[in-house]
């Protein structure tokens, strides 16, 4: 038993030691730190080669995030730019909105004037022929007085407007008086009523005061009460101090 003992240790110490023993090997032990800074690293330059890999496909491809940026930025100035402008004509179309708005009303204006002064040059027309014809027509009349164009009309509801032309015919003197007016109305349930002017309206007073030497227009407006209907218009011319009319005209409405 001793002798088996000893041939098994041998044949053990040269499986172990001898030419058919396993080779060796030495094994280096890293500590954690170690270990985390070179995952870090090699992390790190993963990235950076993906990123670059990804950048370089890109610019390969033809999108560059530079060129792309700057793009950006050129069209956000650009959009400024326009809404800018936008703005600017928004304001001048505005302005010339209102320059147009003012041209089209005072070219009304001016074709109004136009047209009252084609009135009023067609009416001076009217005038002057018939003062030629009335000059010689108003010699034969009482003192060479004559009240022409006697008109009146309502111009409100409690009010009348009234036209006369009072002509002197051949005499060459300055004539001066007054104008008496009597007015006849019908008032509520047919009541009549009769007004003398301008001595129950006194700011008639200087409206039908006459002093002139060929003519003069007699005009204004006189009070009613209110819808009370004008009947009938009496006009009287008196000359300074005298008591009887030198000329009387009448209206029937």
């Amino acid at each position: 038993m001793a002798l088996i003992r000893s041939d098994r240790l041998m044949s053990n110490l040269r499986r172990r030691f001898g030419v058919a023993a396993p080779k060796l090997s030495v094994k280096t032990h890293w500590s954690w730190r170690v270990k985390a800074t070179i995952g870090a690293v090699a992390l790190a330059a993963f990235g950076w080669l993906y990123y670059s890999g990804f950048d370089a496909g890109r610019l390969f491809a033809g999108f560059n995030v530079g060129k792309v940026e700057e793009e950006r930025k050129k069209m956000i100035a650009d959009l400024a730019t326009l809404r800018e402008e936008n703005e600017r004509f928004r304001k001048e179309r505005i302005e010339l909105a209102n320059t147009a708005q003012m041209a089209e009303g005072a070219k009304d204006v001016l074709s109004k004037q136009v047209l009252s002064l084609q009135a009023e040059n067609t009416r001076l027309k009217e005038e002057t022929s018939f003062f030629e014809k009335l000059i010689g027509s108003s010699a034969g009349s009482k003192n060479g007085l004559a009240i022409q164009r006697l008109q009146a009309e309502r111009e409100s509801a409690d009010s009348y407007r009234f036209r006369a032309l009072v002509v002197q015919g051949t005499n060459d003197s300055q004539f001066k008086g007054r104008v008496q007016i009597q007015a006849q109305l019908v008032g509520e349930n047919n009541r009549r009523i009769t007004l003398n002017l301008p001595e129950e309206q006194t700011d008639l007073q200087q409206i039908l005061t006459l002093d002139f030497k060929a003519y003069q227009r007699v005009e204004g407006t006189f009070k009613v009460p209110a819808n009370a209907q004008l009947k009938a218009l009496t006009v009287r011319v008196l000359q300074s101090g005298a008591k009887e009319p030198k000329a009387q005209q009448s209206l029937q409405l």
